[in-house]
């Protein structure tokens, strides 16, 4: 059973359904009185439970999008009356490049859940641009700087760690999930499982990203050996937590005065060298357990100017001659 009753201050009827209400505008059209949610009771009622099946991590970034941006300026207002102009104003007041795209990737699948569930009839969300990814270039690390890296971590608790993470092209969460167990010493195939984050304060065990990601990569021939001799139990990096490895990584960086990325990084430097050696883009991609050649492409080929030179010399032998 629903009940109503009448806003007298807003001059709108409320309804109020088992476990939540909905807001509805008086009045008829076409006979059937209409109803419309405003942002937040969305978000309270339906929202939640449409995102419950994502990954934790997932579910984090979006509230955070929603307590940080979406909230203090929209939570409040009728979804019916989220226009085109209001909302490119609020995406125009967010500073941030980054939390602008963020929040209007969350806001925009709300309101396409919206129209799928019935609860919006007009998508506004096609009309609207959305703002441009903020430039993106990650600081990466040379094969001469890798090496370097690798012969400096030479005994420390997190060798195992960052020999797989700058061999394999793991994402961090791959590699902080890492088991003994996933990596045979004989042929030196790796198999990534799961990963391992930490979200609110707590580790989380997460299945691979995509089903890509649940994938087998090869060990080169140095760091099966190494590994051999550092042979261990349970996870490569021990009992640390997501946030002890990364600051014993970087202490351990900068004491010993050692090429430095962060920990994410380390997937971007193994692709650029690898690409740089000459390996096919299409081989990267698989390690990196991407879904399209094109991801690869996109993000990771991108040639030094050695490379440009040597390109240009074998143009020019093509019409010389």
């Amino acid at each position: 059973m629903s009940e109503f009753f009448l806003d007298v201050e807003n001059g709108k009827t409320r309804t109020k359904f088992p476990g939540h209400s909905v807001v509805g505008r008086a009045g008829f059209k076409d006979g059937l009185e209409e109803f419309v949610l405003k942002l937040r009771e969305f978000h309270d009622v339906h929202w939640q439970n449409a995102v419950e099946r994502l990954r934790e991590c997932t579910r984090a970034g979006y509230e955070s999008a929603w307590n940080r941006h979406i909230e203090p300026s929209l939570a409040e207002i009728d979804m019916d009356d989220l226009s085109v102009e209001r909302v490119e104003s609020w995406l125009s007041s967010i500073p941030s490049k980054g939390a602008a795209r963020k929040a209007w990737s969350v806001l925009r699948a709300m309101l396409r859940k919206a129209i799928k569930w019935g609860f919006l009839d007009v998508d506004i969300t096609r009309r609207i641009d959305a703002p441009k990814r903020a430039a993106y270039q990650p600081a990466t690390l040379n094969a001469r700087e890798l090496n370097c890296l690798l012969r400096g971590f030479w005994g420390h608790e997190l060798e195992a760690w960052l020999i797989c993470s700058i061999c394999l092209g793991l994402r961090t969460e791959e590699a902080l999930g890492l088991d003994w167990e996933d990596i045979d010493l004989r042929s030196g195939k790796v198999h990534v499982r799961r990963g391992l984050q930490w979200i609110n304060g707590h580790e989380v065990v997460v299945e691979p990203k995509t089903e890509l990601s649940r994938r087998t990569v090869i060990l080169p021939r140095f760091a099966i050996l190494r590994l051999r001799q550092l042979k261990g139990r349970g996870r490569l990096v021990g009992t640390l937590n997501p946030g002890q490895v990364a600051r014993r990584y970087v202490s351990w960086c900068k004491q010993h005065d050692l090429p430095c990325v962060p920990r994410r990084n380390l997937r971007h430097s193994w692709a650029t060298t690898a690409l740089a050696a000459g390996v096919d883009v299409a081989v990267v991609s698989r390690a990196l357990g991407h879904s399209s050649i094109e991801t690869t492409a996109k993000y990771y080929l991108r040639p030094d100017l050695s490379v440009l030179k040597d390109a240009q010399k074998q143009w020019e032998h093509a019409i010389m001659q």
